[in-house]
């Protein structure tokens, strides 16, 4: 036997325990390669241009979680359902109620959410008016004081753009870089303004992942690395 070798049964004994351990564990590239992160909103290279800094970042280190660098844009029901089925190991979400035990970043994305309308609309010269939201957000107070505000639930962006276009809604509420930057490519969203109103929520949304270990990796990594907001 070659000098400083240890004997066949022992190598293997190592190669077995080494394997057990890695099956065990989840080693962290395995993981990084195999999550699946999901959210309601487009994250990609062209919002990332109208992003704030600290939401680039964010973005940024979530995406390195994935293989493909990609996060996987989805409608509300669809995102809590492949959630819930554990097709996707984490997801972007504000919705998802807070006493479930969920891992959760300490680190969030971070929207300034202010009302949105076509550009010919006057809100103040309405006395009743109709808002688009997202379904997973509690509607806000809205500095209107003398207007009735409705609201109607939305699965997607696309679908408030749309209701928009077609006066069947008198405002939307939504973050500025995804007003700017529609996942619809052939949309174009220059009709529609913000309108002339301070913010209206600041609306901080986590990372929620399954507990597992691979996952507690991916919520360490991402605290560690994102910059506080």
């Amino acid at each position: 036997m070659p000098f400083g070798l240890p004997p066949v049964k022992t190598i293997s004994s190592l190669l077995a325990l080494s394997a057990l351990l890695c099956a065990g564990s989840g080693s962290p590239a395995t993981a990084q390669e195999d999550a699946r992160i999901g959210a309601h909103v487009v994250l990609d290279d062209q919002w990332a241009q109208l992003a704030s800094e600290e939401n680039r970042a964010f973005v940024q280190v979530l995406r390195a979680q994935t293989g493909t660098g990609s996060i996987d844009t989805l409608p509300n029901d669809r995102l809590y359902h492949l959630y819930r089925t554990k097709k996707l190991d984490c997801i972007l979400t504000g919705g998802w109620p807070p006493n479930d035990p969920q891992l959760r970043s300490q680190q969030t994305l971070v929207f300034e959410i202010r009302l949105f309308i076509l550009s010919n609309t006057d809100l103040l010269a309405k006395d009743q008016i109709l808002v688009g939201r997202m379904k997973q957000f509690a509607p806000p107070a809205i500095p209107l004081e003398n207007t009735m505000v409705d609201w109607l639930p939305l699965q997607n962006l696309q679908q408030g753009f749309d209701l928009l276009r077609a006066k069947r809604i008198d405002a939307l509420l939504a973050a500025p870089s995804h007003v700017q930057y529609t996942p619809d490519s052939n949309s174009d969203t220059r009709d529609i303004v913000q309108a002339n109103l301070p913010a209206i929520k600041r609306i901080e949304v986590p990372l929620l992942c399954h507990d597992t270990v691979a996952n507690r990796g991916i919520i360490e990594r991402v605290d560690q690395a994102a910059p506080s907001q």
